[in-house]
């Protein structure tokens, strides 16, 4: 499977296993559309975490990124703590999970948080948050946005110094850009030809955003008021605490 193919298959996954089948004509009907799974999932995010539709929405796909990036790499990628979120979530739903990494991205991405603190863990975490930012840049062509990814609390030159390096995975996997390496230097945005019309940046809706931003459909629960959480530069990394995906 070739990157390109991956993100298309990330592309084309709208959460539908997260619904149970006696639910889907009341989600169809409340959040319309071939991707209300998707708007139901962001919905269940905005109601827990106090975030508006929009963001969540934006968090979703931010999340799918986050995943593509951490089936390519060959390190162990760190996610922000407003994509770690929507990752545990997304693992809540165990048996939709499981078939998540078996069918769609034929990856076991494992979630491997910190059990206990220690400055080592913490400095590899933190290089790997690093590193997930610089893979993110060569991906997509664009910086990550630091309303879902935060401003990090770390000195990357203080690690640098301290001589910390990212984890690289045990086990390799093959194929993602077709040479026989994980990855290779050539972006996943330069796959696709934006001229004819080819688009591979934004899809599932919302906007970049903050937690603020308004949204297209709104919670019906008061506990989506934006004051609960602001994802602006405030939002720290969870590098401190989340190995991220092996």
């Amino acid at each position: 499977m070739s990157k390109k193919e991956l993100w298309l298959r990330l592309h084309n996954y709208h959460f539908n296993e997260l619904v149970p089948p006696n639910l889907w004509d009341k989600v169809t009907a409340k959040f319309g559309g071939a991707d209300a799974s998707t708007k139901a999932f962001a919905h269940k995010l905005a109601i827990k975490l106090g975030w508006k539709a929009d963001f969540a929405q934006r968090a979703v796909l931010e999340y799918k990124r986050f995943v593509y990036l951490g089936v390519v790499s060959d390190f162990v990628v760190t996610p922000s703590d407003i994509i770690d979120q929507v990752w545990h979530q997304h693992i809540l739903f165990s048996k939709a999970y499981r078939s998540f990494c078996t069918d769609i991205i034929e990856y076991d991405f494992d979630h491997t948080p910190e059990l206990i603190a220690s400055g080592n863990q913490t400095g590899t975490f933190s290089a790997q948050y690093f590193d997930t930012l610089e893979l993110y840049r060569k991906e997509f062509g664009v910086d990550a946005p630091a309303t879902i990814w935060g401003t990090p609390k770390f000195d990357e030159q203080a690690l640098a110094v301290a001589n910390y390096r990212s984890k690289k995975k045990e086990k390799a996997i093959s194929g993602y850009d077709g040479s026989g390496t994980i990855y290779s230097d050539v972006g996943l945005y330069q796959s696709f030809d934006t001229n004819s019309g080819e688009s591979f940046f934004d899809f599932g809706g919302g906007d970049s955003g903050g937690a603020g931003a308004g949204g297209s459909w709104d919670a019906d629960d008061s506990s989506s008021d934006s004051s609960s959480s602001d994802s602006g530069s405030s939002c720290s990394s969870c590098s401190s605490g989340c190995g991220g995906g092996d």
